[in-house]
């Protein structure tokens, strides 16, 4: 059984390599959807033929019996079963035993929920799908290639805060694509229409409010405290976890010393973030020494139990926060 992940998946897809039976292994429900969606316009051509079912043991038997059952107005179809790793033990062996490739049909099978890589299915007709774990250039060649595919070109700075301004999925940075290039008029789109145009995350935010304090603009690191806590509709919890988990990952860069040439993708993969979020902290890691950035966790540390205790102001904290460590 051949590994692909989804991109490449997706672009065997569009030039009609295409496998009979698939294996979706991952938890995202963007790429499911855009995968069976590339199914659809690939080689159906219409959805009346795409089936979605259920694992289960009933729905193990209808599938088995009915595998090379005839379509309605077309002889293809796809059949996406999902939930394959609920299935008990033995009946997930017979149905790896039994299935096999079928003239004009696709059959995919969703191991969503799967722990650990499926290393034991030997169909060499087959393909294992995955998650994809994408580098810095890989991610802006796929942006990059959606909006081509509207007939538009992104310029490198609009690129670079779409990528900065969203919270990094697949499926975020999908819709906001859309939207773009509904508004953008222009073949170029500008980094002025993305502004306009893109719904600022959360994430997003608090990547801001972080340079603020890092570059000692303590208004402005305030004023996006401010915009946090309308976007985040006072969840305080998720502003405090987000500060935590990025001073963090500027202690563990700042206890590496200088890195010359970084390579975001193994960073990311050591330190278990996104790539763009590692060359954001980065860039920034040089003015915080490790000792600081520890004072800084300990600080949060020490507001989340005050909030979680009650009787002080959320905000306030936060406030003081930034006011200490953006001097």
């Amino acid at each position: 059984m051949k590994e692909l992940d989804f991109l490449e998946a997706i672009k065997l897809i569009e030039e009609g390599k295409i496998s009979p039976i698939y294996f979706l292994w991952g938890n995202s429900l963007y790429l499911r959807d855009r995968f069976l969606k590339s199914l659809v316009q690939g080689f159906l051509f219409s959805e009346e033929n795409l089936e979605i079912r259920e694992a289960g043991e009933n729905e193990l038997e209808f599938l088995l019996e009915n595998q090379e059952n005839a379509c309605l107005f077309s002889s293809r179809r796809v059949l996406y079963l999902k939930n394959v790793c609920e299935l008990k033990s033995g009946a997930k062996k017979e149905l790896l035993r039994r299935i096999r490739p079928i003239e004009d049909q696709v059959l995919v099978l969703g191991l969503e929920g799967c722990q650990e890589e499926p290393l034991d299915i030997d169909i060499p007709e087959a393909a294992l799908v995955k998650d994809p774990v994408l580098g810095e250039k890989q991610l802006k060649n796929w942006i990059a290639g959606l909006f081509k595919k509207k007939g538009k070109r992104i310029s490198p700075e609009a690129l670079e805060f779409l990528l900065t301004h969203t919270d990094g999925s697949l499926d975020a940075l999908d819709k906001e694509i859309e939207k773009i290039s509904l508004f953008e008029e222009e073949e170029i789109v500008s980094r002025n229409s993305v502004e306009k145009v893109t719904s600022p995350s959360l994430e997003g935010t608090i990547f801001d409010l972080l340079e603020a304090v890092l570059s000692g603009k303590r208004g402005k690191a305030i004023s996006l405290l401010d915009q946090s806590y309308l976007m985040g509709k006072d969840e305080t919890g998720k502003l405090v976890f987000l500060l935590f988990r990025h001073f963090r990952l500027l202690w563990q860069l700042a206890g590496m010393g200088e890195i010359k040439r970084p390579d975001y993708f193994k960073l990311a993969q050591k330190l278990g973030d996104h790539p763009l979020t590692i060359k954001r902290i980065l860039e920034h890691s040089s003015r915080y020494t490790q000792e600081r950035a520890q004072e800084a966790l300990d600080a949060l540390v020490e507001i989340d139990k005050k909030i979680k205790q009650g009787g002080e102001d959320p905000h306030l904290l936060l406030e003081k926060f930034i006011v200490e460590f953006s001097s």
